[in-house]
């Protein structure tokens, strides 16, 4: 059985280019976002909706157009683009999605959950508490980027078995073919979600990379807390795609759409 992927686009947003491609290590490299510098392009905010038997499972919930602009994004958001709008123009209607999974709790992949009221919303543990820490929490206030009102997502554990090139899995269906697997490095509980379709995989893959080019270089972008983390999780992607043939889909990449369509694999 291969199960349909629909691609969500909520906006776009421009960064910079020492927050896509990291300028240093440590906190060198993140300091280096605060200052003024050259952006991107407008680069996509992607969503992902997995039409399963057991329920449609949505992938982040991408942003709305209040999100404020910081000094190493600016966002390009308008009403329509935000997440009701864009499942209503595709015929689903909001309250038909049966969960909601989120690579990692960041503004432009959060914002849309309001959205989704009804769904469950569920996260990494380690990323919960991560963004519930004071550090987290000052970062929020500094950009005025906050949480959605209500905001509390249900934890995933990540600590089932070994999934391909991944030390631990949780499957998020019964069937095993929609797995949750830890990618940390962005954030400390980055997660990303594998669909087993019948000839390759499908990497929703947050922010594990920006692109493609960024993951097959081992470029570590400028907010990862660790380089030595996020080099980590981008060698593990490349030895599963490795095993298995995956398409690799970032949220900010504006190829993905594309690889999806093509089913290009790593």
């Amino acid at each position: 059985m291969t199960f349909s992927i629909l691609p969500i686009t909520t906006g776009h947003v421009r960064i910079k280019l020492t927050m896509r491609r990291g300028d240093g290590r440590g906190l060198r490299r993140r300091a280096k976002l605060m200052a003024k510098g050259p952006m991107t392009g407008a680069l996509p905010i992607h969503a992902w909706l997995i039409d399963h038997p057991e329920g449609s499972i949505l992938v982040d919930t991408g942003s709305t157009q209040s999100a404020r602009d910081a000094p190493f994004a600016t966002f390009h958001v308008a009403r329509e683009d935000e997440l009701d709008h864009q499942l209503q123009a595709a015929g689903v209607a909001p309250e038909a999605i049966g969960r909601v999974v989120l690579t990692h709790i960041h503004g432009d992949h959060v914002d849309g959950v309001p959205h989704v009221a009804r769904a469950p919303v569920l996260a990494g543990a380690r990323e919960i508490a991560f963004a519930g820490g004071a550090s987290s929490r000052v970062a929020r206030r500094m950009t005025r980027q906050p949480l959605p009102p209500g905001f509390a997502p249900q934890p995933i554990a990540l600590d089932g078995p070994a999934f391909g090139a991944f030390d631990h899995s949780t499957p998020l269906t019964a069937d095993g073919r929609v797995v949750a697997v830890p990618t940390p490095g962005h954030t400390p509980g980055h997660l990303s979600v594998v669909v087993v379709q019948d000839d390759h995989h499908v990497l929703l893959a947050g922010d594990v990379a920006y692109d493609l080019a960024q993951l097959r270089d081992l470029h570590v972008d400028g907010v990862a807390p660790k380089d030595d983390v996020a080099i980590a999780t981008m060698k593990t992607v490349l030895a599963h795609g490795a095993r298995h043939p995956t398409v690799f889909l970032p949220s900010h990449d504006p190829e993905s759409v594309t690889r999806l369509t093509q089913t290009t694999t790593l």
